[in-house]
């Protein structure tokens, strides 16, 4: 049940990130990611990215 909202929260990401300057590179492992974990991992994923 988390492949659809995961997959449209990393699409939301990017469609927005011209406005916010926040993005994730679509790659196997960020889809993967987002597939199986869904908006939790694509947060999880956007953290990791902010303090790294």
């Amino acid at each position: 049940m988390s492949l659809l909202p995961g997959i449209a929260a990393l699409a939301l990401v990017n469609i927005t990130a011209p406005f916010t300057g926040v993005g994730l590179p679509v790659s196997r492992m960020t889809l993967s990611a987002s597939a199986l974990l869904g908006i939790p991992g694509v947060t999880a994923m956007l953290v990791i990215q902010a303090l790294f």
